[in-house]
């Protein structure tokens, strides 16, 4: 942890670890949900990794950890289908592995934090304008702070979450993309309803 997320992360509690939904790989490829007691496709384990479930897969005979060929595989399937990744990023997946992943996640988290501390310093702000003001009372004071603070908590959180569930997963860089664009959206939307409670 850096020292610039240090304190954003200490404003929420530890989100608790979640057991990994198994899926069992039989000599035949085919892929087992052992939750939902059914076979699965690549593409349905795709999209429970997007929903942010947490996905363990192990060979039925031998017990060997597969998750990782699995997600490479996904990851295969899905570049295979959409082109999204550049000719550029994929050598350099080859050369330097996960590490060009991990860069450009780590760098988006980078990104999205100081998205988030902007959104409390206008959130902060604007509660100081009003209080000069006199406009809100003490109660409604109150009031804004713990929902300005809930919203920047929730945000944290599902960053925090996604973050890790690329990580972990190394995912498509598309998808983070996707999440990152997302985010954007969400953090001015937080944006405009904190302008909207200042008028």
């Amino acid at each position: 942890m850096t020292e610039e997320s240090a304190p954003v992360a200490a404003a929420e509690a530890p989100a608790p670890a979640r057991e990994p939904k198994i899926i069992k790989r039989y000599t035949n490829r085919k892929l087992y949900d052992t939750v939902e007691s059914r076979y699965v496709t690549l593409d349905e384990i795709a999209e429970m990794i997007k929903a942010g479930a947490e996905v363990k897969v192990i060979d039925n005979r031998t017990k060997d950890d597969l998750t990782s060929v699995t997600l490479a595989q996904i990851i295969f399937e899905e570049e295979k289908k959409t082109s999204k990744m550049s000719l550029e990023t994929l050598r350099d997946l080859i050369r330097y592995g996960g590490e060009v992943a991990q860069r450009l996640v780590e760098g988006a988290r980078g990104d999205l934090r100081g998205k988030v501390e902007a959104v409390r310093a206008v959130a902060e702000h604007q509660l100081g304008t009003l209080l000069e003001r006199g406009v809100a009372t003490g109660d409604r004071a109150k009031e804004l702070v713990t929902a300005s603070q809930e919203a920047v908590a929730a945000v944290q959180k599902r960053i925090d979450e996604r973050v890790r569930s690329a990580i972990e997963g190394v995912s498509s860089i598309g998808e983070a993309r996707r999440q990152m664009e997302e985010m954007a959206k969400r953090i001015e939307e937080l944006e405009k309803r904190l302008d909207e409670r200042k008028e």
